[in-house]
């Protein structure tokens, strides 16, 4: 079974969990994506054009940029490493939910498996707002089943009637 794990800097322990509880089974081959999302650097192009100032950073800041994401993926993509010594790595740049729904087909993935939204501290959410735009949209296009793994939050229940 080829598993697809999706990183997103903050749920590493959450996937080896899920992962392990697959692997009672068979062992599985794991892959493990993370993807530079570009989607913030063009939003600051166009509120720059909205607001006629030069379209762009300077040369020097882009590769300032581009320097810290790959930096920040590739300390993602280490700490996924810890977890899954054999686990082999995928970094995409682009839209991360076009980018993990095309990654999982070109590695031919017979599961992915993500979490609803990142979640730097706090309580998890749950209702509505608990699945986030990525999860929603690769839960909706994968090519193959998808596993959405939420941390626990049972102090959260139970559910009002």
């Amino acid at each position: 079974m080829r598993v697809l794990c999706c990183l997103d800097g903050t749920n590493v322990g959450q996937l080896s969990k899920a992962t392990g509880m697959l692997s009672a089974i068979e062992p599985p081959t794991v892959g493990l994506l993370y993807v530079v999302d570009i989607g913030p650097r063009r939003e600051i192009e166009h509120r720059r054009e909205r607001f006629l100032r030069p379209s762009g950073p300077s040369g020097s800041r882009e590769h300032e940029m581009q320097q810290a994401e790959r930096a920040a993926a590739e300390d993602i993509l280490n700490e996924g490493r810890r977890y899954f010594p054999h686990g082999e790595s995928l970094q995409r740049q682009g839209r991360p939910e076009r980018e993990i729904v095309n990654a999982a087909a070109e590695w031919r993935a017979d599961l992915v498996i993500i979490c609803p939204r990142a979640e730097y501290g706090g309580t998890p959410q749950i209702g509505p707002k608990s699945v986030g735009h990525v999860a929603r949209f690769v839960i909706d296009h994968a090519p193959c089943p998808v596993l959405l793994v939420r941390r626990l939050a049972r102090e959260q229940f139970p559910v009002p009637r």
